[in-house]
């Protein structure tokens, strides 16, 4: 019995051992969740940032006027509030699901939601990419020729693709870096006009948009990405969220829903 004491500790030692190895090889995960608004008119807002959030110190000149990168800012959409602040989105100082805001009353005329939520997760240093393609039946009036209209319905083919490239977190500095970050949307932006009507109601006009941004952002904490268009009023609104095992932030009650493939 004395002899096989040192041969049991020796093991505890070994198993230890191991396991602190296991644990070590262990690679970090990272999970990016998005949630895609559309905003209509010109909406009283305000938005900043307090840290470094472009990897190259600034926004580059082709994204200028046109993509704002944010981590406080306000929307005020009539008698309700959108906010960024405190690491959180509100709605109305309530913080909004992250797995989607199905349950909120959105004033349909200002914000709706275009998707929610877009989740990839992957390997630090590695990539994810997420795709929808659909069909949307939307219904339209046109002008017959005794001057009444007529309800009709087409089918357009709109879709997302979103793509990062690659994902590593800069543990030294308390972020994750995100480069690149591809997006590729076709979408329902405009109607066209029928004389004399006042009203969105004619023919839908689908347009493709594509974006590529490259910034960083700290573990666990919502940021804004408000994107202007080309042309007329309103844009689109992202709410994006980086999370990742090593910092604590990603854990099996994250957003799981609609991961990318």
């Amino acid at each position: 019995m004395i002899m096989k004491r040192p041969s049991i500790a020796w093991g505890v030692i070994v198993l230890a051992f191991c396991a602190a190895l296991a644990e070590g090889d262990e690679k970090n995960r990272i999970q990016v969740v998005c949630q895609i608004f559309r905003l209509a008119g010109n909406i009283p807002s305000k938005t900043s940032v307090d840290e470094p959030i472009w990897t190259t110190d600034e926004a580059p000149e082709k994204l200028k006027n046109k993509v704002v990168v944010f981590s406080r800012g306000w929307f005020k959409l009539g008698k309700d509030k959108l906010e960024f602040r405190d690491g959180g989105c509100f709605w109305n100082k309530k913080e909004i699901p992250l797995g989607g805001p199905e349950k909120i009353e959105w004033p349909e005329e200002l914000i709706r939601t275009v998707y929610s939520p877009v989740v990839l997760e992957m390997e630090e240093h590695s990539g994810r990419e997420f795709r929808i393609e659909s069909t949307q039946p939307i219904q339209y009036f046109e002008r017959r020729p005794d001057g009444l209209f007529e309800l009709k319905e087409t089918e357009l083919d709109t879709g997302l693709h979103f793509n990062i490239t690659e994902a590593v977190e800069e543990e030294d500095k308390g972020y994750i870096r995100l480069t690149d970050i591809e997006m590729m949307m076709r979408t329902v932006v405009r109607r066209e006009r029928i004389e004399g009507v006042n009203l969105p109601v004619g023919r839908p006009i689908l347009s493709e948009e594509q974006y590529t941004f490259y910034f960083r952002v700290r573990p666990g904490k919502d940021y804004g990405i408000l994107i202007s268009p080309e042309q007329g009023q309103g844009g689109l609104l992202l709410r994006l969220r980086a999370s990742s095992t090593r910092s604590g932030t990603l854990s099996k009650s994250s957003v799981g829903e609609k991961e990318g493939k």
